[in-house]
């Protein structure tokens, strides 16, 4: 645990959800800002880790818990933040799940003529007795 004003001095980036900067991602300047300086504070804040936290960092809490209404400015710009890493987490996995599905019915067909090799060993002596004919 360490005090806030380390987490205050550090500079939040999130180059996964925003690559081109938080105003390109849906942010307005101010917001971008507020995230920027405190963002690193409020991450803290989430995981715990800040020794001595404000009254405002416990409320910041309880927005986050969806117990209470954003007030301040960095409440405001922080839920919508979240919102908008959450709106871009559920369209992502479903991009991904169906790349991934289109493999998987591949995958049981493959193990298939495995399955019935039996079948599989009189194919391959057919085609050993073709190319022994044609020789």
């Amino acid at each position: 645990m360490l005090p806030r004003d380390h987490y205050l001095k550090q500079t939040f980036q999130d180059t996964v959800n925003f690559p081109d900067g938080f105003e390109k991602g849906g942010l307005s300047d101010i917001q971008a800002r507020l995230i920027r300086k405190q963002g690193v504070l409020v991450n803290a804040l989430t995981m715990d880790e800040v020794s001595d936290p404000t009254p405002d960092d416990l409320h910041i809490l309880k927005v986050i818990a969806n117990q209470s209404a954003p007030k301040s400015p960095i409440e405001q710009a922080w839920t919508k933040y979240l919102s908008i890493v959450k709106a871009r987490q559920a369209s992502a996995p479903a991009k991904s799940s169906k790349t991934k599905a289109k493999p998987k019915p591949a995958e049981p067909a493959a193990a298939e003529p495995a399955a019935t090799d039996p079948e599989a060993k009189p194919a391959k002596a057919k085609a050993a007795k073709k190319t022994a004919k044609t020789e």
